[in-house]
């Protein structure tokens, strides 16, 4: 006789182990999982939270001042080690931070009346002595080997005279416009506009305008040297260089109190406008239908006082603002909010900020104080993200995604609307067109297609699943989107012609004698309608041009003008929708065929017809199943790029149209990661668009989950209790 009990002990033991092994295999699969979604998202969190960090203002350094003139002109490397100035006397002087104490003054000319400075990182000063001549100094600072500093003579040691009487002038701007090429605008003691160039071949007077005899308080010239702007008073004209013609072109008086200061932001499209109570605004040009008209575009923070220092970055549309009681404001363009404010010493008699903010110089009577500035992001804020602004040369508020430009001196527009409009609008047009046809064909392949069929079918539809997308994109791309232009309007009616077709046939086949029908095999009816399906497209194809022409006397597509774009939402909604399908029928079908037979066939028994069993027991039983699969099947599109990326016409618009083009979260994302900077801006909005799709795509899936439970409790163990 074999014994057997040992053995079976032997077994049970191996079991038990093999399923503790199991179980902590699959337990610590599932914590791996977890652990690498939360790693996923505190990462992008580590990226973008820098974006959102205030700006702050520290690690000051004093120089003593050793000389008691005021200056006319300040400025700091963005480094902070070196600061220079230029003093009423006319002497230049760099401040060495990094050796604290000043270097020895150098006399740039005998007699100071005047000084004007371009824009840009190291400026060109422009020095008016009492003659009117005028001469130009730049400080030039190099890091290269060891730390040098010096001031350069970019067009010679010599004078140029503008052809007016010995005399001071009694306004100066200048414009750097490119190597060795200044524009030079000044107003004479005759009050006469002049306008030249200087270059390597000496100074040429373009322009000469004799002004009114209202007294002109100050002159401004845009970094491009093609517009002036002239303050009278409350008064403020903006004129146009045009070669050797100078046009007025708008006259505004500015309701503001007196008197008033002008400064211009990087890249010269917006003019601040500082009142005497210390109210700053900022105005640019606005397109409208008499064309673009300066106009205010809001007021920042009112900073009290009469004495209030302004100072502007030369890369970036910041400014700070400081007031005699020491409170340091620091603003961006585009919020009326300060992004910080900060004490520091009082009474200051000038304000510096270096050319990419890094940097902030500010002199006292004791001496000159350097701080950092960490503000690395400024134009970048919550509101600018989710709502509209009003940028520079558009008509009004709105949102825009415009990240690079040709112009050196572009506004970036980070506005995510369009991004999740055209997310939302690519995943929610594919479930339109997926759902109705992948769960029509579950519903058919499960409960009413003969067995051999389906035996063939479900495969053929799941092998869809494994296309690549990208072969659907450009697919979608190179050859659906120029047919859907030519037979738009049967694309357009397609839908309720194959309702109509399919309704009709039903309809025909109902009215048949009995022995016709009872010679077609049951569940074979789909084969049947194919050709209907097909004859019914070909026909609307063939005959929609000719009814375009007879109708609009041109193709729609071209009627419908800018209307309509080849690669729309309408084409990706197609392919997307199409790679859709077998996600949504293999998962929707599988769940209608797992409800136990007994329930239909129960349902059947007790005289409702098959319809009435397929509404009232097959569908709520399998509801969990198909929510599942369609909520997957969303969070798929919601995340889908290449077909995205490759059917549409990538234009990140705020437009509902189904005939216009768009851009996805996924799609931008890979549009522009590869051409952005590491650590930029740009580099950590992409990161937070990643952040906003996957939390996005967290939240639906969870909720989907919880409904899905909620139905798997509604429904369970109803096939025993049944």
């Amino acid at each position: 006789m074999v014994k057997t009990g040992n053995t079976l002990q032997y077994r049970d033991r191996r079991r038990a182990r093999v399923d503790r092994l199991t179980h902590r295999v699959v337990a610590g699969s599932g914590l791996l999982v977890l652990a690498t979604l939360l790693l996923i998202f505190f990462y992008l969190l580590y990226v973008v939270t820098p974006l959102f960090l205030s700006p702050s203002v520290n690690g000051q350094k004093t120089v003593q001042r050793h000389s008691a003139v005021s200056a006319s002109a300040l400025g700091i490397s963005d480094d902070g080690q070196i600061g220079f100035r230029i003093d009423n006397q006319g002497y230049g002087e760099f401040i060495p931070f990094i050796k604290n104490q000043p270097v020895s003054r150098v006399q740039l000319v005998p007699t100071l009346s005047l000084l004007a400075q371009s824009a840009g990182e190291w400026p060109v000063y422009a020095l008016n002595q009492p003659d009117g001549r005028l001469r130009f100094v730049q400080p030039v600072i190099s890091h290269k080997e060891h730390l040098s500093f010096d001031w350069s003579y970019p067009f010679g040691e010599q004078t140029y005279s503008l052809g007016l009487p010995t005399q001071p002038l009694r306004h100066l701007a200048i414009a750097s416009v490119g190597e060795q090429h200044l524009v030079v605008a000044a107003i004479g003691q005759e009050n006469t506009l002049i306008v030249a160039d200087i270059d390597a071949n000496g100074l040429r007077v373009r322009a000469r305008v004799a002004l009114s005899d209202n007294a002109v308080q100050q002159l401004l010239l845009t970094p491009d040297g093609q517009q002036l702007y002239l303050l009278s008073g409350g008064e403020l004209m903006q004129w146009q260089v045009d070669g050797a013609a100078l046009t007025l072109r708008e006259k505004r008086q500015l309701q503001l109190a007196e008197p008033l200061h002008l400064a211009l932001l990087s890249g010269g499209r917006s003019l601040l406008v500082q009142a005497a109570d210390g109210q700053i605004s900022q105005w640019f040009e606005v397109p409208g239908d008499d064309g673009a008209t300066l106009t205010e575009i809001r007021r920042f923070e009112h900073i009290a006082g009469e004495s209030v220092l302004l100072a502007t970055e030369a890369q970036r549309r910041v400014f700070a603002t400081l007031n005699a009681q020491g409170k340091l404001s620091l603003f961006a363009s585009k919020q009326s909010q300060a992004l910080l404010t900060q004490n520091v010493p009082a009474r200051a008699q000038g304000l510096a900020l270096s050319a990419r903010g890094q940097a902030l110089l500010i002199e006292t009577a004791q001496g000159w104080h350097r701080y950092r500035v960490d503000n690395p992001y400024p134009d970048i804020g919550w509101r600018g993200l989710w709502q509209k602004l009003w940028y520079e040369n558009y008509p009004e508020p709105a949102y825009i995604w415009q990240s690079t430009s040709a112009d050196d001196s572009y506004q970036t527009k980070f506005s995510m609307m369009p991004l999740m409009l055209g997310t939302l609008k690519a995943a929610i047009y594919a479930m339109l067109f997926a759902t109705p046809l992948a769960l029509s064909a579950a519903v058919y392949t499960a409960c009413f297609m003969s067995p051999a069929l389906r035996r063939w079918i479900k495969p053929t539809l799941e092998i869809m699943g494994a296309l690549p997308t990208v072969v659907v994109g450009l697919i979608a791309a190179i050859w659906l989107a120029p047919h859907f232009a030519t037979y738009l309007s049967a694309i357009l009616a397609m839908p309720i012609l194959w309702v109509l077709a399919v309704l009709g046939c039903g309809w025909l086949a109902q009215r048949l004698p009995a022995h016709w029908r009872a010679r077609f095999p049951a569940g074979w009816d789909a084969l049947f309608l194919l050709p209907v399906v097909f004859l019914t497209w070909l026909a609307a194809c063939w005959m929609a041009p000719y009814i375009e022409i007879g109708i609009l006397g041109q193709p729609l597509y071209q009627w419908l003008g800018d209307d309509f774009v080849q690669r729309n939402t309408l084409v990706a909604g197609v392919a997307l929708g199409f790679a859709l399908i077998p996600l949504i029928f293999s998962l929707a079908e599988d769940a209608l065929f797992s409800v136990p037979a007994r329930l239909s066939e129960g349902s059947l028994a007790l005289g409702a017809t098959a319809w009435q069993t397929l509404w009232r027991v097959v569908l709520p039983s399998a509801s969990a199943g198909i929510f599942a699969a369609l909520m997957l099947s969303f969070g798929r599109a919601v995340g889908e790029t290449m077909i995205v990326l490759m059917a549409t016409g990538n234009t990140p618009i705020m437009d509902e149209g189904l005939l216009q083009g768009l851009r996805s979260l996924a799609a931008n994302i890979a549009i522009e990661m590869p051409e952005a900077v590491t650590n930029s801006g740009h580099y950590r909005v992409l990161f937070l668009t990643a952040l906003t799709l996957f939390v996005f795509t967290f939240a639906v899936n969870t909720l989907a989950e919880a409904i899905r439970q909620r139905l798997r409790r509604r429904y369970r163990d109803e096939g025993e209790n049944a």
